[in-house]
């Protein structure tokens, strides 16, 4: 099943002048994070290529970043999450919808394996990065979320 959603994703995408968005959104849409994962190794068995490079190659915009991000959720969401909640706390000021959001929203589904990421990635664990992005009771509820310093 994988190498066919791979194959029909070519043929939709790489293989064509223009794009049928329609074999996208469907291969997206209506299959789990596991197939896609293996859409993915198919892909890159058959055609020489990562998916990821595909959908760059042939869609753009709001949809283009959509399909990116089910494919990195796929693979590998702790990673993904983990690289929002940096985006969110980068540099000056701190995108505070989305560190709410990525916070609230995974801290009972899998913080620890976010906050194993973060660290990986960027040398700093989570809680100190928090700690430093914010104040006050604000800061006091965002680390009370993310429990004690891993």
């Amino acid at each position: 099943m994988a190498k066919k959603d791979a194959k029909a994703l070519y043929k939709a995408g790489e293989k064509r002048w223009g794009t049928d968005e329609k074999t996208f959104i469907r291969v997206f849409c209506e299959r789990s994070a596991a197939h896609l994962t293996a859409v993915d190794s198919a892909y890159h068995g058959m055609y020489g290529k990562c998916l990821k490079k595909a959908i760059k190659k042939k869609t753009s915009g709001h949809f283009q970043h959509a399909l990116k991000t089910i494919l990195q959720c796929s693979e590998n969401p702790a990673k993904h999450f983990a690289k929002l909640l940096r985006k969110a706390m980068k540099g000056w000021g701190t995108n505070d919808s989305a560190l709410i959001r990525v916070i609230v929203t995974r801290t009972e589904i899998d913080m620890q394996y976010i906050k194993a990421e973060y660290r990986k990635e960027y040398k700093k664990t989570l809680n100190d990065a928090v700690n430093s992005g914010t104040s006050g009771h604000y800061r006091t509820f965002l680390l009370a979320l993310l429990s004690p310093n891993q």
